[in-house]
């Protein structure tokens, strides 16, 4: 009987260290670590705001629109947050001051100036400002 009691004793050591290696890989797994979701999707807003600042002021003309409740931005302005990727707008227009319908309200005045390019595509119009607007901000 010695030698069923030895190995039941092996096995239960043997499960023991199973779970417990087991324990740790779960442990080390990103999607259940303790970063959180907001860590690991959002994006770094430094990036963001540098994306805003390529054209000039129009981080100023932004929070201005907000403040006057009138939005006036110029076409480069307009190109710069077009020219934003999905998670920088998402996280700009839902934080802060800043809400989706302000966003919203940015894209429509954008539009009525042409400017409706997808993220990933960009024309750069040197020099060109649409007639009634702010000078090109690039």
């Amino acid at each position: 009987m010695g030698y069923f009691k030895q190995q039941q004793q092996q096995q239960q050591q043997q499960t023991l260290l199973l779970i417990l290696a087991l324990a740790f890989a779960i442990a080390i797994t990103p999607a259940l670590s303790v970063v959180g979701w907001d860590e690991r999707h959002m994006p770094d807003p430094r990036v963001c705001w540098a994306q805003i600042n390529k054209a000039n002021g129009c981080e100023h003309e932004i929070y201005a629109s907000l403040v006057k409740k009138k939005i006036k931005l110029s076409y480069g302005c307009c190109e710069a947050v077009q020219g934003m990727s999905s998670k920088c707008k998402n996280w700009m227009f839902n934080h802060g001051r800043f809400s989706p319908e302000f966003g919203d309200q940015i894209k429509g005045y954008c539009a009525t100036l042409g400017v409706t390019l997808p993220p990933s595509y960009r024309i750069y119009y040197p020099d060109k400002t649409p007639p009634g607007h702010i000078g090109y901000g690039g």
